[in-house]
């Protein structure tokens, strides 16, 4: 009987809190950014992007970053058939590593990329240049956030030297740089419970053929990526 009093209780407690607008919902993860110029570097981003819009055969912005792919599958939420566990076979071999260093296109979606066993000062170099060739002539932005080598002296001096105008993101602000959606579109799609931990040469060309489907241009990701003009 007490047992039914608890239970009427509970359920009435909820009724009363649904009726004060309340509801149980899940929580979030949710990041601030502490950078007091935040506005100030969202807006000159913002200024950089128009000219890039209005005429995009001088003017180019690409938003820049890295992204990590290791040997063994991630886990995340799948499709199964009730009652049945979805699993993943991990592989007896080391966790291997590879580092990608990308730049999406603001514009276009056309996306330019190294990969390599680590993205040092003199990747970084490396990717500067790449960038500069596929865009020769232009006026050349690339959005960066405040990893420390971005910064080293060697890289912005690379910077210089291949006329590449550097913007720096507010600090810990992930959501103001929309290539994270490509690298969560990429796990999603051929690192999340993929099942080629046994063949690390195999998964890096799945990696490296999904990366080049954006080789020119790609209206699907500006979409993904949410940089459509509205």
């Amino acid at each position: 009987r007490q047992r039914q009093m608890c239970i009427r209780d509970r359920s009435g407690i909820g009724k009363l809190l649904k009726r004060l607008g309340l509801h149980l919902k899940r929580g979030r993860l949710r990041l601030h950014s502490p950078d007091p110029a935040y506005d100030g570097k969202v807006a000159k981003i913002a200024r950089a992007l128009t000219p890039a819009r209005t005429r995009p055969a001088r003017v180019t912005l690409c938003y820049g970053d890295e992204a990590s792919i290791y040997r063994q599958p991630t886990l995340a939420p799948v499709w199964g058939e009730r009652g049945v566990e979805p699993t993943v076979l991990l592989s007896h071999r080391s966790n291997t590593r590879d580092r990608l260093c990308g730049g999406l296109d603001a514009v276009t979606g056309r996306v330019v990329w190294r990969r390599g066993s680590r993205i040092d000062v003199a990747g970084l170099q490396k990717f500067l240049r790449d960038l500069r060739a596929a865009y020769p002539g232009r006026y050349l932005f690339l959005v960066w956030d405040n990893w420390p080598v971005h910064a080293h002296a060697a890289v912005l001096a690379e910077a210089r030297r291949q006329r590449i105008h550097l913007l720096w993101l507010p600090t810990y602000a992930p959501w103001e740089n929309p290539i994270e959606k490509l690298w969560r579109w990429l796990k999603q799609t051929h690192l999340h419970h993929h099942r080629v931990a046994d063949r690390w040469r195999e998964l890096k060309t799945r990696v490296a053929d999904f990366l080049d489907q954006f080789a020119s241009r790609s209206p699907q990701l500006l979409r993904y990526v949410g940089l459509l003009p509205k």
